[in-house]
Order: structure tokens, then C-alpha cells, then sequence
């Protein structure tokens, strides 16, 4: 009888298993390996799945299990080719510990800083990980006990299992890389030196049997022993991560070359040339094993700009199969989840704002630009809690975690042939010491993840401004004059205007014009076009359609676009910084409550703005944001400030509030509140009120059964200083949302429902909540 009903509920599980409803997306899941038993493989296997099963069912595209072996490059670079060699793991590694407290903190900034310190002395102390012993035979069994439980207990199929590397030569305190001594010229400044060739070596490789002969490129090297390696321990992915893709991690200032790329032209191509031979040789050295980039947190332009590797060209040479968009956002977006730093009182308070929430989804648009006619897959990092680190955005960040999960799987790439969307998520981390998520954790992210792209792929249409990407400009300033700025950093610029309901989900490309459509464009430097761009961006512009470009009249703009525009400047470079913004004298409208003069950091050309032009603000008596609506025209001007972060002299360590490393929020609630007007005069979504200290998100778009989606958020910190932590907004409806004078709107995420008037929406919001309205089809 009970091997009769055992057999029984066999088979109604296998049965509800496979009547999941097919997710179509990719999935990866990451954890250490220390996590993992190594005497007893299969009891931790079996736990994993148990826990993480709801994670990986019913996805039909990609899946697996990424592995942390050590984080640096020992275990790929010293393999021997031996399956009973001993991996080299790094000793003497350290956690940050661990907080034992959830959920936001209170109080004004002073009082959420006493509560931060308090925290931490009650925090679990830093913990020493020294893996334990694992030869490679033991990873490659690993490895497939991990796949086989799954296969067989959960009936998951084709699940990979790959691991990820990261370019460091040591970390979290740990043993310095062995091949950082051996060939030190592989390392520049602590990261993998592309163009590295290195030194005649007798010492046996897995791919190198009879050593590395002279002069081998540390790209081939690299390669030939994943290849070698990946073929012995059936290993499918590979990530390449930290350093790997872009040296300056966590900002745009940490390149190979300095702060900026080097002024000559031939180092950035050489460089970029060798970022792809690394990604071709990877791939080409087991063409079944997946290769996936990693971004580097920061700026997509950054990437090309500093990082000097040009990631599109890469992507088209068809050797890259992934690319995770990752900033951490939660974990530098939050205060008070790093420990007291008693050098810098208060810079694990703040983090690093420019990494947050609104930045990352300006990158990860910005790449989508960039991967656009590629086969690459395109990823968003969606984050937990950490297995070295001390943030738990899960438990302390869940309603703006939610927020990042359905903007980012929103992330869109407006085509000719219509939306594209990200492919999938690479979840981290899995574990935090021995411990693995809370099942209902779990539950959360599979039901929030799996409802959040099977929305994407039902839209239809996203509203809102929408960045444009123009690679003529990044290409020529790359490949002529590549340590000049023009103010090219639309994925900051637009980061930041999102924070003050400036609805930005979207990007395209200058040479999809005119197959696309968008409430309002943001046009990225419009210089160097070719010749059937600059037709159709002067047609757009002068459509009367409502539009925006942000660049430099000093190599941004094209000079019959200036033109256009009403604006012009004697300079012909930047010139330095200027530090005082003024809106000169005037209080109503989009000036009203805000003060006369603001710090800022702008640097600075001497500009001119013709009479058509409308002077908005102005530094040293040179304007930088204008509104001409001359002849039919609609059009915003913006020569826009930069971060403190961003000054040279090395000021990119930085982690003060959000407003000290804008200067001030002024320019940026200005050029939010000129956009909002713009969009109201062309009778598109607008909001009634932008208040600079109530920040507040919005993305708006439809699907295809002819419903609206409304998604807010009190995201952002370091704005308001003061207890009241609420943010609030009415937003305006078009007639294309509402037809009739009143509709019912359903908040679906805390299950209430509002009847309203006037196509007025009501927004408050609590502290670090989020919102997403739905309005059926009218």
C-alpha cells in the first residue's frame, strides 16, 4: 500500500511539475563553493534544490548554477591539466559579517546615523572562509551531482553549472594571486592587463603542457586553460567578471590608462582589440561552454570611454553569448548596510549613491543600445543578500528590490521591428555563510521574477522620454580624441533626471530614426553623424515633436544642430569647472521654492544662446539649459553638469550623500520640471509638482491586451535630510489611458483599488515603498 501511494504521488508531482507554465527566460542562480559540503556532496545538492527549485521551474531558456571558486584567478590559471591536483583556494580570506536587524532605518540623517553605528556593534563579527580542501575531481563531481539532482529529483532539465571568475589578484584580504608574482606584468593596478604578453615559463599548464613559450598573449593563456579546464570538469559557463570586461570597477574613472582613456587613439583600439581576443580565445577554446560578460557597475559609455573596450563590436564578432547589467543597486543605493569605517566616519554610511536604483536602469539601457543587433543575451543582476558582504537588501530593501526586478526585466530597446526586451536575470547570492535563503524568500523572488517577464513580454508600448544612443559620436571621439569629454554620459544624466518622475524605460539608436516613437527623445551628443543621420535628426527637430539633446557646444553638437538649437560657444574644449548655478532672480512656474544660486560642478564653455533660446539657468554668466519653441519647434538644450565623483584628481572614492555629489539637486529638478512641461504641452503623461526633496520614480507602459501599467517608487536617499521619509505626486493621465470622466485603478502589489476623476492620480508613498497601478483597457 505505501509503495502503491508512494508511486502515486510520483506521479501527481511529476504531473504538477511539468503543467508549470513555461517561463520564457533565462535564469542563473550563484553561489560559493564554500557552501557546499565537501564530504558529503549530495546532501548539499539535495538541500540546494529543495530550496531553490521553485527558482528554476518552468524556465525553457538558459539555467544554472554559477560557482565562486575562490574568486581569483588560481583555480583556472594554476591548473595543470592533473584531475587530482588540489585546487589553489585562497587562505585567509574575511566576511564583513553579517547585520541581525531588518528593514529601513528612521529619523532624521543624524538620528539614522546613530542607529547605523548602533547596528554594527551589534552585528556578527567578520568571519575568516578558508575552503576546505577540493581537488578538481571533487569540483567535476560536484558538478554533476548538481545536475543530475536536478534532472532527476525535480525533473528540471538541461541545467548548467559554470563558475565565474573574477580579474583581482586578491580578495577580501586573501592570498595574492600566485600568477600576479609569477607574471606580474599580467596585472596593471591590481586587474588582468589585456594586452599583457607574458614570460618563457617551464612550469606545466593544462593547456601548456611543456609551459608558456615567450611572448604567449595573456589572452590566448587564459583561454587555452578554460578550454582545458571546462572540457575536463564538464563545465558549461563561464563568467567573466570583476576586471575582466572593464578594469575600473564601480566607476567610470578607474580605467585601464587613469582616469579618462589615454590620449592616444591606438592604445584604446589596441586595448579594446585585446578585451575581445580575450572574450574570442574563451570561446573558441570549448565553443560548447557559454561565455558571459559581466558589466563593471558603472557607466555603459564609461565602458568604451574609460574602460576602453568597445563592447558592441565585441558582441557582433559573435564569441560573446551573455552580458549581465549589474550595479549592486540596492547594496549602494541603501544606508547604514556597510560596517563604521573609522577613517571616514561616515562613507559606509552613504555607500555609493551613483550606483543606485535609477543608474542602473540608465546602464543597463544604455548597453541594450549597444547589444542591439548582436545574439547576445542580455541579463539583469537581481540582488539578495551576500555571502561575503554585509547588505541584505532582501530583508531590509524588499518593496524597491521588487521595484529593480520589473524595471529592469522592462528595460526596453525600442526597434524598427518593435520592442526588445532582456532575455533573463543572474540572481546572487544564494548564500550568506551556511545558510541559504528562507523559503519564503524563495517564493518571493520566483513569483515576483516570473511575473515581472511575462509582463515585459506582453508590452506593447512604453511611454515616457527615451534615451538615444548615438555610436557615430563614441565612435569618433574614441578613434580621434579620446581623452575629451563632450558630455556623452546620457546613461548618468538620465539616471538622474529619473529620480524626479522624469518617466524614462526606454532607449534606441540614432539610425533607427525615423521607425520609432517616443513621448519625448533624448539625443545623445549629436556630432559626427553620417549624413542620412543628421537628415533625419534635423527632420525631427524641426517636426515640432517634442525633443531634448544633451551635449557640449565643445565637440557635442553638430554645428548645423546648434544652430537649430540657438546655442554656440568660443570654446573649443572644456575649459575647466565652474562651481555656481543661478536661475537669475526668477521664482514662478518651474522656478518656484527653488534658491536663486546652487552649487553644482559643470564643466564649463563659455556658451551663447541666441534669442530664440529661453535661458533657463546659467554658470558664469554662460547659459546651459534652454527651452526654443520658435517657428513650432519644442526643444530642450541642456549642457549639463557632472558629479563630484567625476572631477579629476582622483575624487572618484567619494561616497558622500546623493545631493553633496551632485553639488545640488537644482539643475537636475529644473531640467526634470522643463521636461515635464514639455511633455504636458504635447498632452503626454506629465505630473502636477516635482519637489526637489520628494523624489519620485515613474514608468509607465501598455500591454498588449490594451491595459496600462503604472510603476512608482521612494527610492533615493541623500535628498532629504529630514524624518518625513514620504514622497508624494499626482500624475496626470492622457486621454489614451482613460476615455471616460471616471476609471478604477488597481494597485496590484498591497491589492487595493481607487475610483478617480479628471485622469488624476494620486502617489504617496512611505518610506521605501513602491507602487504598480494597472487601468484596464478603456
Amino acid at each position: 500500500m505505501k509503495k502503491t501511494l508512494l508511486i502515486l504521488f510520483s506521479i501527481l508531482y511529476s504531473i504538477s511539475v511539468n503543467a508549470k507554465t513555461p517561463v520564457a527566460a533565462d535564469r542563473w542562480l550563484e553561489i560559493d563553493l564554500y557552501w557546499f559540503e565537501h564530504k558529503n556532496m549530495q546532501k548539499s545538492a539535495n538541500e540546494f534544490w529543495d530550496r531553490y527549485e521553485p527558482l528554476m521551474q518552468g524556465i525553457d531558456g538558459w539555467k544554472g548554477v554559477i560557482i565562486n571558486v575562490g574568486w581569483i584567478t588560481d583555480y583556472l590559471y594554476e591548473w595543470q591539466g592533473d584531475i587530482n591536483q588540489e585546487i589553489k583556494l585562497p587562505k585567509n580570506m574575511k566576511t564583513w559579517g553579517s547585520i541581525k536587524d531588518g528593514g529601513q532605518l528612521a529619523g532624521t540623517t543624524p538620528e539614522r546615523m546613530d542607529l547605523w553605528k548602533e547596528r554594527f556593534e551589534k552585528a556578527d563579527k567578520p568571519q575568516s572562509i578558508d575552503y576546505e580542501k577540493w581537488t578538481y575531481a571533487d569540483l567535476k563531481k560536484l558538478v554533476g551531482i548538481i545536475k543530475k539532482t536536478a534532472q532527476n529529483k525535480y525533473h528540471i532539465k538541461d541545467v548548467k553549472v559554470g563558475t565565474f571568475i573574477t580579474g583581482g589578484d586578491s580578495s577580501y584580504d586573501g592570498d595574492k594571486a600566485l600568477f600576479s608574482v609569477k607574471h606580474p606584468n599580467s596585472y596593471r593596478n591590481g586587474k588582468p592587463n589585456m594586452v599583457a604578453k607574458l614570460s618563457a615559463e617551464s612550469h606545466k599548464y593544462g593547456a601548456f603542457p611543456q609551459g608558456i613559450p615567450e611572448g604567449t598573449p595573456l589572452t590566448e593563456f587564459f583561454g587555452k586553460q578554460w578550454g582545458s579546464l571546462s572540457k575536463a570538469l564538464n563545465l558549461d559557463v563561464i563568467i567573466l567578471r570583476d576586471g575582466f570586461l572593464g578594469t575600473g570597477l564601480y566607476s567610470r574613472r578607474k580605467g585601464p590608462y587613469g582616469e579618462t582613456a589615454p590620449k592616444d587613439p591606438q592604445l584604446v583600439a589596441e586595448w579594446s582589440k585585446a578585451t575581445a581576443d580575450l572574450v574570442k580565445q574563451t570561446k573558441l577554446a570549448n565553443p560548447k561552454a557559454l561565455v558571459i560578460g559581466y558589466s563593471n557597475a558603472a557607466s555603459a559609455i564609461g565602458s568604451w570611454r574609460a574602460n576602453c573596450f568597445d563592447l558592441e563590436t565585441i558582441a557582433k564578432e559573435g564569441y560573446l553569448d551573455g552580458w549581465i547589467d549589474q550595479s549592486w543597486a540596492g547594496s549602494w543605493n541603501e544606508v547604514g548596510q556597510r560596517p563604521v569605517m573609522n577613517y571616514v566616519p561616515e562613507v559606509r554610511f552613504w555607500s555609493s549613491p551613483l550606483l543606485g536604483y535609477s543608474y542602473m536602469l540608465g546602464y543597463m539601457l544604455t548597453h541594450s543600445a549597444m547589444l542591439a543587433d548582436t545574439k547576445v543575451h542580455h541579463y539583469f543582476l537581481t540582488e539578495t543578500f551576500d555571502a561575503w558582504e554585509t547588505w541584505d537588501m532582501i530583508h531590509n530593501a524588499r518593496e524597491r528590490l521588487r521595484w529593480g526586478i520589473w524595471a529592469y526585466s522592462h528595460a526596453a530597446l525600442k526597434t524598427p521591428n518593435g520592442l526588445k526586451m532582456p532575455e533573463g536575470s543572474y540572481i546572487s547570492w544564494c548564500n550568506r555563510g551556511k545558510m541559504l535563503l528562507p523559503e519564503e524568500d524563495v517564493k518571493f523572488l520566483a513569483q515576483t521574477t516570473n511575473d515581472a517577464i511575462a509582463d515585459a513580454a506582453e508590452t506593447k508600448e512604453v511611454f515616457g522620454p527615451t534615451i538615444v544612443y548615438n555610436r557615430s559620436a563614441m565612435e569618433w571621439q574614441s578613434n580621434n580624441k579620446p581623452d575629451e569629454t563632450i558630455k556623452e554620459w546620457i546613461d548618468e544624466q538620465a539616471g538622474t533626471l529619473m529620480k524626479w518622475s522624469a518617466p524614462i524605460m526606454s532607449v534606441t539608436r540614432l539610425e533607427y530614426l525615423p521607425k520609432v516613437e517616443s513621448d519625448l527623445f533624448i539625443f545623445q551628443t549629436p556630432s559626427h553623424l553620417n549624413q542620412l543621420e543628421k537628415e533625419n535628426l534635423i527632420t525631427y527637430l524641426k517636426s515640432g515633436k517634442p525633443a531634448m539633446i544633451i551635449g557640449s557646444p565643445a565637440g557635442g553638437l553638430d554645428k548645423e544642430i546648434a544652430e537649430i538649437l540657438g546655442v554656440s560657444s568660443t570654446d573649443t574644449a572644456i575649459t575647466g569647472t565652474k562651481y555656481i548655478g543661478t536661475i537669475n532672480y526668477k521664482t514662478e512656474g518651474i522656478y518656484e521654492s527653488l534658491p536663486n544660486t546652487f552649487p553644482l560642478f559643470q564643466p564649463f564653455t563659455q556658451n551663447k544662446f541666441s534669442a530664440d533660446l529661453e535661458r533657463i539657468y546659467s554658470v558664469s554668466s554662460s547659459p546651459v539649459l534652454g527651452l526654443n519653441q520658435t517657428n513650432g519647434k519644442n526643444l530642450i538644450y541642456w549642457d549639463a553638469p557632472d558629479f563630484f565623483n567625476n572631477l579629476p584628481a582622483g575624487t572618484d572614492n567619494y561616497k558622500g550623500s546623493l545631493d553633496q555629489i551632485m553639488g545640488s539637486p537644482v539643475p537636475y529638478v529644473l531640467t526634470a520640471r522643463l521636461m515635464n512641461e514639455t511633455m504636458k504641452k504635447a498632452g503626454f503623461t506629465f505630473v502636477d509638482e516635482i519637489k526637489q526633496n520628494q523624489p519620485v520614480q515613474l514608468s509607465m507602459w501598455q500591454l498588449k491586451d490594451g491595459s496600462f501599467k503604472i510603476m512608482t517608487g521612494n527610492l533615493e536617499e541623500g535628498i532629504n535630510h529630514t524624518a518625513d521619509h514620504t514622497v508624494s505626486t499626482t500624475l496626470n493621465l492622457p486621454a489614451l489611458f482613460v476615455k471616460n470622466k471616471s476609471v478604477e485603478v488597481s494597485e496590484l502589489w498591497n491589492k487595493t483599488k481607487t475610483i478617480i476623476g479628471n485622469r488624476k492620480l494620486d502617489i504617496n508613498l512611505e518610506q521605501a515603498q513602491t507602487k504598480l497601478f494597472k487601468i484596464e483597457k478603456p
